[in-house]
């Protein structure tokens, strides 16, 4: 019953998020653009997001791809980004959790503690120095890695097969996700940090999926009407990334599904060493363009 709530909530975010986005595409879209733009906003869409269900991120690629083809203004950028990820992200939850099977109270518990994250934590999570945070949160990763690493190779024991957390591990997960949810209003991305949150409380690390999705869903979710109000996203962009995303995550999704728990823990570990070190390299670069300005 409490599934069904969970996956009706997202749900109804994803098609509130759908009638806001497709009714400003029609009144307002950029119009004369040439078909390989279109193309590139559609071909963006299916490969981030196949990689973005894969734990990879689908922000930091988009944000390099606009800017990189000069496809989108960096103003519109940020709107771009969240207007049209929302709808790939719910598809993610709503298929990861179809076929993926975590415990209900763990998987309450967590969404609970990420909402109440989002809410209270962001409000003291936006005073903080992003850049900081960037650096913590890469060192960790790398870090992370590096023990998940050891325990692949039976130097420490790490990770496991459970598909749901009990006594104080439900407690740190709860808090993690909170934390993690909190990071998320700034920009620091959830996915693989969550992976690593699950993988050392010994779960099977395909439960970390439906459980960051959902996190990330209802987390960004009413990120977006501020810029249905302002205005401020390519409305091109954020349609065809968002639609062309479904079948990117649908077709990733059941990849995801049939790969072993060995394939699995590799991919976590990837996962966790490409985001670590792309916060780092985020974090200083942005510090180098900072003093150069000053």
């Amino acid at each position: 019953m409490i599934l069904r709530i969970i996956q009706a909530l997202i749900l109804g975010f994803g098609t509130v998020q759908g009638a806001f986005l497709t009714k400003h595409f029609i009144r307002e879209r950029e119009r004369g653009l040439q078909p390989k733009t279109i193309g590139i906003y559609w071909v963006m869409g299916f490969i981030f997001n196949f990689f973005d269900y894969l734990g990879i991120g689908s922000f930091a690629p988009s944000l390099a791809c606009y800017r990189l083809t000069g496809t989108v203004s960096d103003e519109e950028i940020p709107g771009t980004l969240v207007t049209g990820a929302v709808i790939p992200v719910a598809v993610e939850a709503l298929v990861s959790l179809s076929i993926i099977e975590v415990e209900i109270t763990t998987l309450f518990t967590m969404y609970a503690c990420a909402v109440l994250g989002a809410v209270l934590g962001g409000k003291q999570a936006v005073k903080l120095k992003v850049n900081t945070l960037r650096k913590f949160m890469g060192c960790a990763l790398l870090i992370a890695a590096t023990l998940m690493l050891a325990s692949k190779f039976q130097l420490m024991p790490l990770g496991g097969t459970a598909i749901g957390l009990h006594g104080i591990r439900l407690v740190i997960g709860g808090a993690g996700a909170a934390v993690l949810a909190a990071l998320l209003t700034v920009g620091i991305g959830n996915y693989a940090p969550t992976m690593v949150l699950v993988y050392m409380l010994g779960m099977n690390p395909a439960v970390s999926f439906p459980i960051m999705m959902g996190i990330g869903c209802l987390s960004i979710a009413g990120g977006s009407f501020p810029y249905f109000e302002s205005g401020r996203y390519n409305k091109q962009a954020a349609l065809g990334f968002a639609l062309a995303g479904i079948p990117g995550v649908v077709i990733a999704a059941f990849i995801v599904k049939a790969l072993p728990l060995n394939a699995l823990q590799w991919l976590v570990i990837i996962v966790c060493i490409y985001t670590g070190i792309s916060m780092l390299v985020q974090a200083f670069g942005e510090g180098r363009k900072h003093e150069s300005e000053t």
